[in-house]
This record gives structure tokens, C-alpha cells and sequence, in this order.
């Protein structure tokens, strides 16, 4: 006969023994694959958030590797190859076209509900989306702005410009009262070069002009009166704002007068601070201003380019559940204020202060009318004409190799050739 004791102790043994098969059927390991270098700051405060995710949360774990900038490149070889993995992060532009692209992300709408975008600053969420459908949950916010030493403004006697003509008086302000100048630039990167000329065709033309211009098929667009404006504007800048020889530095050579206070401003990414914060040194009169409005143009001044970090869920994630409730999770106010202050980072979340360095930036996207992908965001679905003829025909304009006009007709013959080939 089974005592009454040992009946009770199989009850409870057997109960333990099927909330622990209960418990086990829930863990899940979420396998994350990052752009970050596991030593920075950005990774640091990632594993912050994941271990406080998995303190709420006890049934979800992570596993993660740290692959760097080549993340998105790495992962679809081991995608091929079918290795598992539930959520990874890149430049937002660069999963746009790519993973996203390439159908590979999931669609996240259904899982992260249609109150989600009102938690980020103006136009994040929906920077990314295709056919109303969202696959990023953009989570670092870099913006576009000229960043520049407060200090060399002040001595000039100079103020942040509005316009395009005041923006030019400022330049030749800075030149006559301080004997350096105002703006440099990374002469060499195709890319950095083309920041000016894409945000004057889009202060002139409007928000996302620059695609909207390369993707009328006739290329008649590139020979509208205010594209080659904008090109003329460009090279101008050379005239009393840009040192000569700033043609031939490579990065990163341009941003490192600004650190020494050998010239004013840089057209950048708001990263600038961060990656001249070693050279620069702590007490280094960091400002930012927006890109001047052109006067008559149709863009404001509150425009902005910007660079977004996102993560995605893969499509074939093997936890796709849990895998977008934890990038809900990443925005949230308390992890959205560890990316702040262990990360140095601007984040994405309404109301989540960036770090006091980049204050202007943060007030530049709070303030956002609309949102551009950073170069005119002509990389993303058409990543070869961007890379091929864009960038080293723009870059030739700007450096004086081929003038203005030339640039425009090149420009039109080209994407005529383009799109008659698709």
C-alpha cells in the first residue's frame, strides 16, 4: 500500500517534472548577428539590453555574433548554407537593398501593431517601409547636418545660416576674420562628396528629388534648369568655402582639420563627434546647423538626410514571435536610454534625449518635415548606377574634372541608357 506522504511527493514530483517540461518547451535562444565589433561601445550596450530583456523575460536567451561592418554580406552566406538565425542589424539604407530587397526580412506589421511608428521620431519607422509594409525597426538615429567648431563662429562674428546666400556670406565671414576656412571636405570619397549637390537638388526640387529625378526613364529630369543649379552651387563652394587642397585628402583627413581647428564645419553624418572624440578631446565646441534652404526652392530647411541602424527578423527566423518582440523591446524608453549613455548613440524613440554633444541633431530630428536617405538615397534600389556612374561622374563635377553642364548631359544620356536596358 503507497502511503499517503509518498503519494503527495509523487504528486509534487510529477507536477515539478511537468512544469519543467513546460518551461523547457518555452525557452527559446534567439540568435542575433550584429554589425557592431564586440569591444565597442554600441556592442556593450546592446548586451546590456539583451541581459535586462532576459531578466523580465527568463525564457528567452541569446546567443550572438559579433561580425562587424560586414555583417549583412556574411549573413547571407550563412543563410545559403542554412545556418538558423532569428534577427540582425545593419545600415538601414543597406537593408533596403538588401536582405529586404531580397525578400529575406519579415514583415513586421501584424507583430508590432499600427501604434508602433508613433513611438519614434517623425518619419523613422516609415523611412524603410515598401508597399505600406515595414521590415526595419530602425533603433540609431544618425543625422546629416554640417557639424562644426562653435567656438571659430563665434571668433568670426558669424551666425548659423538660413539660406543659401547666407550661408555663402558666413563662408566668406569665417575667411576674412579667422584666415581659415569655413568647410572641408573628404575629397577623395565619392560619397561624402556628393552631400552637398544631393541636398541642393532636394532644397531646390524637394524631398527625394534626386530619385525622383534618375527615375523618370526619359532622363529629361537631369536637364531641369534647377539640377544643373544645383550642380553649379555645388562647385561654388570651392570659390571662398573649401580650402584647394582639400581635393586630394582621403578620409580621414578632411574631419581631422576640424578636430584641430584648422577649418570650421564638415557636411557629415552626426557619427563625426564620436569618431574625432580621441582627437578632438572632451571639451571640443561641438554644433551642428541644418543644410541652408535655397531661396525659391521647394525644400525647408527642417528637411533632413539621414543614416538609420535597423534590425530585421529573418524571414526564416526560427522564433520570429519572440525575435520581434524583443526589437519592440529595443525601443523602449529604458533601452532606448542605455543606447544613449553607454553607446554615445541618437536613438530613434520620442522623448529619449540623444548624448549632450549631440543636442543640436536630436533637435534636428524632433523637428524633421520629411526624411531622405543620406548621398539622395539613389543607392538603395539602384545600387549599381549609384556605385558606377553616380557617384565618380558627381565626384568628377565637384572636383572640377567636368563641368556642370557636361555632368547634367552625361547624366541624362546615362539613365536613358539605363532604363532602356530593363
Amino acid at each position: 500500500m503507497i502511503s499517503k506522504a509518498h503519494k503527495t511527493l509523487s504528486a509534487v514530483a510529477l507536477a515539478s517534472a511537468l512544469f519543467a517540461s513546460t518551461t523547457a518547451a518555452h525557452a527559446v535562444e534567439l540568435t542575433f548577428w550584429s554589425m557592431w565589433n564586440e569591444p565597442e561601445p554600441q556592442a556593450a550596450a546592446l548586451k546590456t539590453i539583451m541581459d535586462a530583456y532576459t531578466n523580465a523575460n527568463p525564457d528567452t536567451t541569446f546567443k550572438v555574433v559579433w561580425n562587424g561592418r560586414g555583417n549583412q554580406t556574411k549573413l547571407r552566406a550563412a543563410l545559403q548554407a542554412g545556418t538558423p538565425v532569428d534577427f540582425m542589424d545593419q545600415d538601414g539604407d543597406e537593408l533596403a537593398g538588401g536582405l529586404q530587397k531580397q525578400g529575406q526580412a519579415l514583415a513586421l506589421d501584424e507583430a508590432l501593431g499600427t501604434d508602433f511608428k508613433e513611438l519614434l521620431l517623425p518619419g523613422a519607422y516609415d523611412l524603410y517601409a515598401k508597399d505600406g509594409k515595414h521590415f526595419q525597426v530602425p533603433y540609431i538615429y544618425n543625422t546629416v547636418n554640417f557639424w562644426y567648431n562653435k567656438d571659430l563662429l563665434t571668433e568670426a562674428g558669424a551666425t548659423v545660416p538660413a539660406t543659401w546666400t547666407e550661408f555663402l556670406a558666413m563662408c566668406e565671414t569665417v575667411k576674412s576674420k579667422t584666415g581659415k576656412h569655413a568647410l572641408v571636405v573628404e575629397g577623395t570619397d565619392a560619397a561624402y562628396a556628393a552631400l552637398p549637390f544631393s541636398h541642393l537638388v532636394e532644397r531646390q526640387l524637394g524631398p527625394k528629388a534626386l530619385i525622383k529625378v534618375f527615375e523618370d526613364r526619359t532622363g529629361d529630369s537631369w536637364l531641369d534648369p534647377a539640377v544643373l543649379d544645383s550642380a553649379k552651387k555645388a562647385v561654388s563652394l570651392w570659390d571662398s568655402c573649401i580650402a584647394g587642397d582639400a581635393r586630394g585628402f582621403q578620409y580621414p583627413a578632411g574631419q581631422q582639420t576640424v578636430a584641430l581647428g584648422a577649418s570650421m564645419a564638415e557636411l557629415v553624418g552626426s557619427w563625426l563627434p564620436t569618431e574625432l572624440a580621441d582627437s578632438a578631446g572632451p571639451d571640443f565646441p561641438w554644433g551642428a546647423f541644418n543644410f541652408p534652404e535655397v531661396e525659391g526652392g521647394k525644400g525647408k530647411r527642417t528637411d533632413l538626410q539621414v543614416a538609420l541602424l535597423s534590425m530585421v527578423v529573418l524571414k526564416d527566423a526560427p522564433h520570429p514571435k519572440e525575435a520581434a518582440a524583443f526589437l519592440k523591446y529595443l525601443v523602449s524608453e529604458d533601452a532606448q536610454k542605455i543606447l544613449v549613455e553607454q553607446g554615445g548613440v541618437g536613438v530613434t524613440r520620442k522623448g529619449v534625449a540623444w548624448p549632450a554633444l549631440l543636442a543640436d541633431a536630436f533637435t534636428a530630428a524632433e523637428n524633421a518635415s520629411a526624411l531622405t536617405n543620406i548621398y539622395g538615397g539613389i543607392g538603395i534600389d539602384y545600387a549599381d548606377f549609384y556605385t558606377k556612374t553616380f557617384l565618380p561622374e558627381q565626384s568628377n563635377m565637384f572636383l572640377g574634372q567636368k563641368s556642370p553642364e557636361d555632368f547634367v548631359k552625361l547624366m541624362a544620356e546615362a539613365t536613358k541608357k539605363y532604363w532602356e536596358g530593363k
